[in-house]
Parts: structure tokens; C-alpha cells; sequence
């Protein structure tokens, strides 16, 4: 594997925070989007972080890089009740390429029955699934992960169960495998069921090529944490040989790309794209 240069410190990756205040709604109180910026520039990883304002939680999470589209995965977003961290890192082959990351917290007066789970896989040297599910009565509104694959470990899906009750994350290695054991670790942000909560999907065409499509909530509600699969014909499964993105394009949906990697995949394939909603 090529020499890697590391980030030190998660200040060295820090850009400018930006506040974006919304109308006040019922079913999350005074909510807005955080975001911070880390890059762009030519790093073999990079982190980003960004905090709710003083009194609020996260309620929503989600997290892209922009430039190196082929070559750059975010491979941790982790929330925790009031911050998002992310993490991107270059896949094995690097890239000379600048690029940056940014990381999106949506925040809100606290929720009743707010509260952030997470489950873990043993430590193994093999593709896994982890699974997070919210205690009893409560629902998901934003899910994360934690791949620990220095760059060789893809986020194939992350798939909340329709009633919003659990989400599943599947992590596969790369083609060539990864040498090292790894441990997933699934996050899910739960709370006390909300108006108009809900799961919407979105599926691609099937074909072999590079994908992008939306995936949207109603016109009078919000987004909050988006999900996809990466689902290949004939039983192949497109196993860290896509990557992908999400463009926040407005405040009730979500543009989801997917980009093959520069070795392509040699099939056709197709990407079922989620979103998690509730009412303004």
C-alpha cells in the first residue's frame, strides 16, 4: 500500500461552520442546519466535526466529499446527541486530486424520548452487517457508522427497517480485500415517534454506469439522514466497487450519486436510495 500521509489533530481539518435557521416547526422545534467544511485540499484523510447551538440536539446527520469522486469514501459518520463527526479517507491507490469533506447536523429543541444507540461487530477480517435498534416505542431519525478500513472498507448499504424501528449497515471490503481486521459500528438517533414520521425510497435505472437520482420527502416536510443499497444484477454484488454521495440540495430532499470507482464494475447494477422524513 502507497505511503499515506495522516491528519494529526482534528483541527488541522476544520473549516467554517455555517448556521442555517428554518421556520419553527411542530414536529421539531426551532430546527436548523449545521454545517462545517473541512479541505479541500490533497490529504489521505480528513475529518470534520460540527456541534448544535447551546440547548439543541441532533435530530438528522449526514456527510460528502466533493472532488476525487472516485477515490474518496467516508468511511465514519458517528453522532452522538448534540455533534457529528466524519471521516473520508483515499482508497488504497491515493490521489494527487484536491478534495474536501463536509458534514451536515440537523438541529432542534430536544425531542421527548431523544437518545443515540450504536452496536458494534466483532474485530474480523470479513464483510459485515451491524445492526442499531431504537428502544421500544421510540423511532430513527438519523443513522452513522464506523467501517475502521483505512480506505479498503465501503458502505454498501444502510437500510432503516420501514417502521423506522432499527437500521441495518452493511460494510464490504474492496476487491482486493483488506488485510487487517476491522470492526462496524452502527449509530442510530432515535426518539419518541414525531409527525409525519417516515421512510421514502427511490430506486435507480438499472444499467451499468454511474448513477444519480433524488430521493424525496413530501413538499411540507423535512429530511433528516438519507440511506441507499447498492444492488447488482445476476447476483453480483457491486462490493466496494461504487461510491457514494449526497448532494443536500434543499431542505425536503436529498440527490443521491454514485460513482463506480476507476476500475469500474463489470455488470449491471442499481442503487435503491432512503430518506427520513417528518412534517415541518
Amino acid at each position: 500500500m502507497p505511503f499515506r500521509r495522516t491528519l494529526t489533530a482534528l483541527s488541522t481539518a476544520v473549516a467554517a461552520v455555517l448556521l442555517v435557521p428554518s421556520p419553527a416547526s411542530a414536529a421539531i422545534p426551532g430546527d436548523e442546519q449545521v454545517l462545517s467544511h473541512a479541505g479541500p485540499s490533497s490529504y489521505a484523510s480528513r475529518i470534520a466535526s460540527v456541534s448544535c447551538p447551546a440547548g439543541k440536539q441532533v435530530v438528522g446527520a449526514f456527510a460528502y466529499a466533493r472532488g476525487a469522486r472516485r477515490d474518496v469514501l467516508v468511511t465514519a459518520l458517528i453522532p452522538s446527541a448534540t455533534s457529528v463527526v466524519a471521516l473520508a479517507q483515499e482508497d488504497q491507490d491515493g490521489t494527487e486530486a484536491e478534495w474536501s469533506l463536509t458534514v451536515e447536523a440537523m438541529c432542534a429543541f430536544p425531542v421527548p424520548g431523544h437518545t443515540v444507540v450504536q452496536s458494534s461487530s466483532d474485530a474480523t477480517s470479513s464483510n459485515k452487517q451491524v445492526r442499531a435498534t431504537c428502544p421500544s416505542g421510540r423511532k430513527l431519525l438519523a443513522s452513522g457508522w464506523n467501517t475502521r478500513g483505512a480506505g479498503q472498507v465501503h458502505v454498501n448499504q444502510i437500510a432503516p427497517t420501514p417502521d423506522l424501528t432499527s437500521v441495518a449497515v452493511t460494510g464490504m471490503e474492496d476487491p482486493d480485500g483488506y488485510g487487517g481486521d476491522w470492526r462496524l459500528t452502527t449509530y442510530a438517533v432515535c426518539s419518541d415517534p414525531l409527525p409525519g414520521q417516515g421512510l421514502r425510497t427511490a430506486t435507480s435505472v438499472v444499467d451499468q454506469g454511474d448513477k444519480w437520482f433524488d430521493v424525496r420527502c413530501g413538499s411540507d416536510q423535512r429530511r433528516l439522514s438519507a440511506g441507499w443499497s447498492f444492488i447488482g444484477t445476476a447476483g453480483v454484488t457491486p462490493a466496494g466497487q461504487v461510491l457514494p454521495n449526497i448532494w443536500a440540495t434543499g431542505t425536503s430532499w436529498f440527490e443521491l450519486d454514485v460513482w463506480e470507482d476507476d476500475d469500474g464494475f463489470a455488470h449491471e447494477w442499481y442503487a435503491i436510495g432512503r430518506v427520513v422524513c417528518v412534517d415541518r
